[in-house]
């Protein structure tokens, strides 16, 4: 293998989320000379693969949320090849990552519904169990619920798995129970689609009688006119790759780095009339 590379490690390079970090990273790494080689594990999610990046033979590498095991990370560091992380932090070892500031995006989101649209019997849509970022908004979530003296049921936390389809059977299920909601928050903004789509199929309207938000941002938001938390994904890329070309260059990196989101207000939240 001949030129410079840097080695991506994701789950899916293809979802939306893993497809525009990547984006970010490309366009960092091009600047400076860089090719990408992507280790992509799970397109076929019922038949993943094996990891088989040769990371030895990257100048730096850079991981996608939890793509890889706290085994092949230390494997990785210990190797000296510089590392980067996205959407996920491994305690153990002196490794910088880059994320959204969940706490700060979650928040807006529930004060949005809360303060400006006058809701109170919120529904959440989890994210995939155990991965940083969906772990922190579910935490986020149950702050502000305390903040607001909220009941939440424990039926109003459904599954979501930054699944669309996953996301929308859940709702379709609480539905289906009879509870009464008039709010829901999504951990990320395809299932918050999903869920306004799945309301509105149902015959609830959106958002006289359910407001609907979703964390993160993209052209299908704006689309549907879903409420969201702009998380600058790409720039989640571009500086990661910025701090792994740092460590190429010699210096020492560590630590978390938080990117602030904004507040977009669409039509599936405005306040009742």
């Amino acid at each position: 293998m001949n030129g410079k590379y840097l080695g991506v490690i994701t789950n899916n390079q293809h979802s939306v989320f893993q497809r525009n970090v990547i984006a970010g990273a490309r366009q960092v790494a091009a600047a400076h000379g860089y090719d990408l080689i992507i280790d992509s594990y799970a397109e076929d999610e019922a038949h993943p693969r094996p990891i088989t990046l040769d990371y030895r033979r990257m100048a730096g590498v850079l991981v996608i949320a939890n793509a890889a095991p706290p085994d092949l990370l230390r494997a990785i560091y210990e190797a000296g090849v510089p590392l980067s992380l996205v959407s996920h932090a491994e305690p153990d070892l002196p490794v910088p990552a880059v994320f959204a500031d969940n706490a700060q995006g979650i928040g807006q989101l529930v004060r949005h519904l809360v303060e400006v649209c006058g809701r109170r019997e919120l529904v959440f849509i989890r994210g995939l169990r155990g991965q940083r970022d969906s772990d922190e908004r579910e935490a986020a979530f149950a702050r502000e619920v305390m903040r607001y003296n909220l009941r939440v049921p424990s039926a109003h936390l459904l599954a979501g798995d930054f699944s669309a389809e996953v996301a929308a059977t859940a709702l379709q299920s609480l539905i289906a129970s009879g509870a009464r909601f008039d709010g829901v928050v999504a951990s990320d903004y395809l299932m918050g689609i999903a869920a306004v789509e799945t309301l509105r199929a149902h015959g609830w309207r959106v958002p006289d009688e359910v407001a609907v938000v979703g964390f993160g941002d993209g052209p299908e938001a704006e689309v549907v006119g879903l409420t969201t938390v702009a998380a600058d994904v790409v720039e989640q890329g571009r500086r990661a790759t910025r701090q792994l070309l740092s460590q190429i260059e010699g210096l020492t990196i560590c630590g978390i780095t938080l990117l602030s989101v904004r507040l977009i207000v669409r039509a599936s939240s405005i306040p009742r009339t």
